[in-house]
């Protein structure tokens, strides 16, 4: 249902990404199809410290850390549905080599966090507010401690609600924030539709599933132009069949969609200055919900900028290397300035 509703476009009034060079040294195409170049991401990413808190409700919650060694900025990800640390390694190893300490946990419910349903491959939340929660302690007890005198958030598609809502809960606690593909709204009508479907039992959404590997092909995929990373990403859930998703319930769509109203109720408690990124060919959520978004903070004279990004899909962060480079850049170009 998600991919098949989601599919229409919606113009957005931002100014686009121009083709930039590589100043910030980001992998390309031709270094992952080097070996050994792809065994050094595998070798960083595996260095990096890792273990479990105790998130709210007693779910176990993952997480691995980067710390540079001598460093006074850090970098939190809040990643989307379904995703894990582990589809991250390409992005870490290039913020890292910029001086930057990295910070990642699987939110609960995904990857290799625990799960609240008797099928684990079940897409559900109990609480959105859980999310935040989750992260909220993840910043306290592990980034906090290592007093660096800037923190930024890096945040994409369902991390980005998860983000934006962090930043209007706690205004204080980044220098500077950026929003990949942000999801800030679903295509209509399905919220509409979903909270006369959400019931007690957890049930998937209509056309949705468990994860399926004979589903997963580049060819059609509204996710990424870039086959290569496309491939490295299910790549990386084949060798961790543990860390997989698949569909999304009732209730986690019910959640996400009254979540939307709480964080548009409450942008006027942002204080941390962000930018937007929007993919010209999104079809994941919904991207009228961007400039809406956009506008409204800038009514309310917040600091944010906002980018559509052209000949770009859903994952920017694993998109084609001018797209993916265009968008790191600026983000990194903004958080420099905070």
């Amino acid at each position: 249902m998600i991919s098949i509703i989601m599919s229409f476009s919606c113009k957005r009034n931002f100014d686009r990404l121009s083709k930039e060079e590589n100043k910030y040294n980001l992998t390309t195409a031709s270094d992952l199809k080097e070996d050994t170049y792809s065994q050094q991401i595998e070798d960083f990413y595996d260095s990096g410290k890792k273990g479990f808190f105790n998130g709210k409700a007693d779910v176990q919650i993952y997480y691995r850390i980067f710390e540079q060694k001598n460093s006074d900025k850090a970098i939190l990800i809040s990643s989307g549905r379904t995703e894990a640390a582990i589809k991250y390694k390409e992005l870490i190893f290039d913020l890292f080599k910029n001086g930057y300490s990295i910070y990642i946990h699987d939110h609960r419910g995904q990857g290799l966090s625990g799960r609240m349903t008797e099928n684990p491959e079940m897409g559900y939340i109990d609480s959105f507010q859980f999310y935040i929660d989750d992260m909220k302690h993840f910043y306290d007890h592990y980034v906090i401690p290592k007093s660096y005198k800037k923190t930024y958030l890096l945040a994409h598609s369902m991390g980005g609600a998860i983000g934006m809502t962090y930043l209007e809960q706690y205004p204080n606690d980044f220098s500077a924030a950026a929003f990949s593909s942000p999801m800030l709204g679903l295509n209509p009508p399905i919220c509409s539709v979903v909270k006369v479907m959400d019931g007690d039992e957890p049930k998937y959404a209509i056309g949705e599933s468990e994860y399926k590997d004979d589903k997963t092909t580049f060819k059609g995929n509204t996710l990424t132009g870039s086959e290569l990373r496309y491939d490295r990403m299910i790549d990386a859930y084949a060798k961790v069949p543990k860390a997989r998703l698949g569909g999304a319930t009732y209730r986690w769509l019910h959640k996400s969609c009254l979540q939307f109203d709480y964080i548009f109720s409450n942008i006027d408690r942002i204080n941390t200055p962000f930018i937007l990124f929007s993919a010209e060919n999104e079809k994941i959520v919904y991207p009228f919900a961007h400039q809406k978004f956009i506008d409204a903070s800038k009514a309310l004279g917040k600091i944010c900028m906002a980018y559509e990004v052209e000949n770009a899909q859903h994952e920017l962060l694993i998109e084609k290397d001018d797209e993916r480079i265009e968008t790191i850049n600026e983000a990194l170009n903004f958080y420099s300035k905070y």
